[in-house]
């Protein structure tokens, strides 16, 4: 594995770990964080809280398969269904909401950014394997 698709999947491991550690640690305080309300019922605290873990611990399996190379196409993979889903969901709810807070913008474009990136990674991952398995490529760690 390439010291930049783990590096890549390091920065998208830890950011997932530390924005849903965040989230479930204070709910309240990301959302002041965005300028948005931060006196919450107990029952929306609990909504914040249980994606807020999901992101935590999608993000832990991350950073998990960026130290197993053979687990790479899997780190891959969740970076891009998670960052792809939250991007997608954030542009999708611009359209219909309407522009939120310029720190919703940002999140929006570092999701979108991050998913990218990750799909430009797993398919230069695939090429290189594929021309390994053909023999026209060297199997060596690029």
């Amino acid at each position: 594995m390439s010291k930049l698709v783990r590096a890549q999947l390091h920065l998208n491991g830890w950011v997932a770990v530390l924005i849903g550690s965040f989230i479930v640690l204070d709910p309240a305080g990301m959302l002041a964080s965005y300028g948005l309300q931060s006196e919450l019922s107990a029952g929306l605290m609990s909504e914040l809280r249980a994606p807020g873990g999901l992101l935590l611990v999608c993000g832990l399996a991350i950073v998990f398969c960026s130290s197993r190379p053979a687990m790479v196409h899997s780190g891959l993979l969740l970076s891009i269904m998670v960052y792809g889903a939250y991007g997608s969901v954030r542009l999708l709810a611009m359209l219909i909401d309407g522009l939120p807070p310029v720190e919703i913008q940002l999140a929006a474009a570092v999701e979108v950014g991050l998913c990218a990136l990750s799909a430009a990674s797993l398919y230069n991952v695939q090429v290189r394997n594929q021309l390994a398995l053909d023999g026209q490529g060297d199997s060596h760690d690029f």
